[in-house]
């Protein structure tokens, strides 16, 4: 998102300064007896860098935890009517909240702490595994590896009339997944037939392309070859020669489809915890129908994903109405869940930016949406029919 300064706005312009940010969630059903909580973390510059300088937990009895960096480094804990500065640095503070931690082994090392250990034991209800022990990972922030996040930028690697083998490490703009492509065809071919049908059923869902394949110019995986497609009943074309969007959607529908065969080149094990896409705009320069059929190959990787109990997830920036529709219509379908999606929908008011959280019914209709909501189509609309 760029500096601190870049991210940080003050309604009073130049005058104005902001030293600090926060971002939050709440837990509504937390594990291990622990009442409902919100949690902020705050951002401060560091640098010009934004940096988490706290985490508070407020929780719905009124109790608090806050977790801070002190200003000699260490990390301060603080409850009501208590505040003790452990002698450990701020930078690894996550990792003490989000470990299973013996109260008995904190208050040995820092004695200060115990009133907050025993606060903390007091807060699960009696449910935790015993007066001098609680499973501290309750308290911890989501933190996501990042081998498990696959992020997708808004305009992909342009494709190549041939491709010479280089490397396969991932990047966000998908210029490995043609030697990703070549290498299954040449050393996995299971796992080949697998993506390469699935990209065949996406391809006629969506109108795009009837076949796909690998052209090789030689025997050895180092050798020079092409990627081919089908579109419709014609002939084959090279991948350079057919629409664009083919090409842009490429890297989407291949980390998606292949992400449990292989993820960051290695095999994909449930223990390393779920995947997160990330996608900007994936719908540039695909057409309408191309763009609805992404949404129902979102959701179906979704839904699958769900059968093997493995709650990956799809984080979507769009611009598009054929994805959010197609999403509804799924949910009316009941292919998906209401609740397994909600749309963030983000209103810029001057200097400033109001971030709306609008939910799906089992309809398929959208629920809280703000007066500014699709606005400017509904103005269109309107004059289309002559009505303004």
């Amino acid at each position: 998102m760029g500096a601190f300064r870049d991210i940080v706005r003050s309604r009073l312009g130049p005058r104005g300064r902001i030293n600090d940010f926060g971002i939050g969630f709440r837990a509504s059903r937390p594990a291990a007896g622990f009442p409902p909580y919100d949690l902020v973390a705050t951002f401060r510059e560091q640098g010009s860098q934004p940096t988490i300088s706290s985490y508070r937990y407020d929780f719905d009895n009124g109790a608090f935890l806050l977790a801070c960096a002190a200003q000699d480094g260490r990390t301060t804990l603080a409850i009501e009517g208590r505040k003790v500065a452990l002698d450990v640095p701020w930078q690894v503070a996550p990792q003490l909240l989000t470990s299973s931690v013996e109260f008995d082994w904190i208050t040995e090392r820092f004695p200060e702490a115990g009133p907050i250990a025993e606060f903390i034991a007091e807060l699960s209800n009696g449910k935790s595994r015993s007066r001098r022990q609680a499973d501290w990972r309750i308290f911890g922030v989501p933190q996501t590896s990042s081998a498990n996040l696959v992020p997708l930028a808004p305009l992909r690697a342009k494709p190549a009339r041939a491709y010479n083998p280089v490397t396969e490490r991932a990047t966000p703009e998908g210029a490995h997944i043609p030697m990703f492509m070549m290498r299954l065809h040449h050393s996995e071919q299971r796992s080949w037939t697998r993506l390469r049908d699935s990209l065949v059923d996406f391809g006629r869902d969506s109108g795009l392309f009837s076949d796909i394949k690998i052209r090789r110019h030689g025997k050895q995986i180092s050798d020079p070859f092409q990627i081919e497609v089908k579109v419709q009943s014609s002939s084959s074309h090279n991948l350079t020669d057919v629409g664009y969007g083919v090409s842009q959607s490429l890297p989407i529908l291949v980390d998606l489809l292949s992400a449990e065969e292989t993820v960051g080149g290695h095999q994909y094990s449930p223990e390393r915890g779920p995947l997160t896409f990330m996608l900007q705009q994936p719908e540039v320069h695909l057409h309408p129908r191309g763009q609805a059929a992404l949404a129902s190959l979102f959701a179906g990787f979704l839904a699958r994903a769900r059968k093997r109990r493995r709650h990956h997830r799809v984080l979507i920036e769009t611009h598009s109405d054929y994805i959010i529709d197609r999403f509804r219509i799924l949910v009316r379908d009941g292919r998906i869940r209401a609740d397994d999606m909600a749309i963030l929908y983000f209103e810029p008011l001057g200097n400033s930016v109001k971030l709306h959280d609008i939910r799906v019914d089992s309809d398929g209709n959208l629920v809280n949406t703000p007066a500014g909501y699709r606005d400017f189509f509904l103005r269109e609309t309107d004059r289309l029919l002559g009505f303004a």
